[in-house]
């Protein structure tokens, strides 16, 4: 059976932005789709939020694909690294990197960095997730006021098998920006 997991963004809930479209989507390839809406998302609290997800790591098996957006990242990698998932497609959208929060202080003076600070410094074993053989697939604009496409190549270049797509005037992905949908995902769902 394949099954897709999809990490919303930040604030927000996993019935908005393109999330409900990429879930019918991927509803008519016949994937069982889970969506769950993260708890704590305005202050998240990475080990609260992987609690949260172990439900579902006893019905991964060695196909899954993983679709997260921006600071969920962290939570999807770590996720991998935990439960050992295999052999799967993982596509980032706008996905962040540690050093991401000294940028983001400068440009954007929202209390609640402070808070995101310990969840952008996740610890990755990137040695050990090169083993579990996934794909990953990342997607960057070359406006997004969030993610810097150079810095984000940089840090995700320590997985092996890694595909970054470029897009022009995608913003952050989200509807905010009138992205509604991402069709380029599907390219990714076999």
């Amino acid at each position: 059976m394949n099954i897709a997991l999809l990490l919303h963004w930040w604030w927000w809930k996993s019935n908005e932005n393109w999330f409900t479209w990429l879930q019918k989507e991927l509803n008519r390839k016949y994937l069982d789709v889970y969506t769950p809406n993260l708890p704590n998302t305005n202050n998240p609290i990475l080990e609260e939020q992987l609690d949260y997800l172990t439900v579902y790591s006893s019905d991964f098996n060695e196909w899954w694909y993983i679709i997260s957006h921006s600071l969920w990242w962290q939570l999807a990698m770590k996720f991998i690294e935990e439960n050992q998932i295999k052999n799967s497609i993982i596509i980032m959208v706008a996905p962040s990197y540690p050093w991401l929060t000294s940028d983001l202080w400068e440009k954007v003076f929202w209390d609640n960095y402070k808070y995101l600070e310990n969840y952008f410094n996740t610890k990755l074993d990137f040695d050990y997730i090169n083993t579990l053989n996934n794909n990953y697939y990342i997607l960057l604009s070359d406006n997004d006021p969030f993610i810097n496409q150079e810095k984000a190549k940089k840090y995700y270049k320590q997985l092996k098998k890694v595909e970054f797509i470029e897009f022009q005037n995608m913003w952050h992905f989200n509807s905010q920006d009138w992205v509604f949908r991402l069709d380029e995902i599907l390219n990714y769902i076999k």
